[in-house]
């Protein structure tokens, strides 16, 4: 199985658990420091994920750090992940049940590029009229390219629009070769 798929099937069912406990964004608060602290700390990333320690040690570290400071649910899920030797795709499975929370609550990604930084404004009214083009509340993440020479790029998933100057440029470029050529 590929990883994203485990990742989206470990994230479904946590979804289900934490949608018992009702308490999604907590879940997806404290999946997601979890799995930073994975990401970010080489010695307790290669900890979990050594196959010379056994798992029952690994649960136990995990307990003594956190039971207590998570759910219950969460925290066995955790365990789950250990036992099945799932811990180095942790960060997919947060990125997967942060997206299926996201979902739930009507909310979408968006990747936005710029070639300059935009003032509060600019990020308040792209966020407000992309919300409504898509009918979700947006959560924009604004990055800068200074390669895109003007205007934007938004990235909406798997939806792709291009309204930069450079693109604009290319296209200019291609339609006056098409007119040489013919």
């Amino acid at each position: 199985m590929q990883e994203t798929t485990v990742a989206r099937n470990y994230a479904e069912a946590l979804f289900e658990l934490a949608q018992r406990d009702d308490d999604l964004e907590s879940y997806a608060q404290q999946l997601g420091m979890f799995a930073d602290l994975v990401e970010s700390e080489k010695d307790f990333r290669f900890f979990l994920a050594s196959p010379q320690i056994e798992p029952s040690k690994k649960k136990g570290a995990v307990r003594d750090v956190f039971q207590g400071q998570i759910p219950d649910r969460l925290l066995r899920f955790l365990f789950v992940v250990i036992d099945k030797r799932r811990t180095r795709v942790l960060p997919e499975i947060a990125e997967e049940f942060t997206t299926l929370v996201n979902q739930h609550y009507g909310r979408l990604k968006v990747d936005i590029t710029l070639a300059g930084e935009p003032d509060e404004t600019l990020k308040k009214q792209l966020k407000d009229k992309l919300g409504r083009m898509l009918d979700k509340e947006v959560l924009p993440r604004f990055r800068i390219d200074a390669r895109i020479m003007g205007g934007v790029v938004i990235r909406v998933g798997d939806m792709f629009m291009d309204g930069s100057i450079r693109h604009r440029l290319h296209k200019l470029r291609r339609n006056m070769l098409k007119a040489d050529i013919g």
